[in-house]
């Protein structure tokens, strides 16, 4: 499955924040396909693959303590219309 997380942080966590991301380093079993940085600041997004629940936890859980990470599954929009037109909607 997609994954589509949103980290937000509060503007005194960004030095830490930045350490984070220098060692990010996805677990075995995500598969990042793409990272993005909100340009005025304090978010972050990043586009990931995951069939494994303890690979997704151990890949958040140590953002946790300077993080809020808000996360929605996601497909892409021509994949979800073949989706709804095979399922007559």
């Amino acid at each position: 499955m997609l994954f589509l997380s949103i980290s937000t942080w509060e503007p005194e966590n960004s030095d830490r924040v930045v350490e984070h991301f220098k060692k990010l380093r996805p677990p075995a079993g995500v598969n990042v396909i793409n990272q993005w940085v909100d340009l005025s600041g304090g978010r972050y997004f990043i586009l990931y693959e995951t069939s494994d629940a303890k690979a997704f936890a151990e890949f958040n859980l140590p953002w946790s303590d300077i993080c809020y990470i808000e996360t929605c599954t996601v497909m892409e929009s021509t994949e979800f219309i073949k989706l709804m037109i095979s399922k007559g909607v």
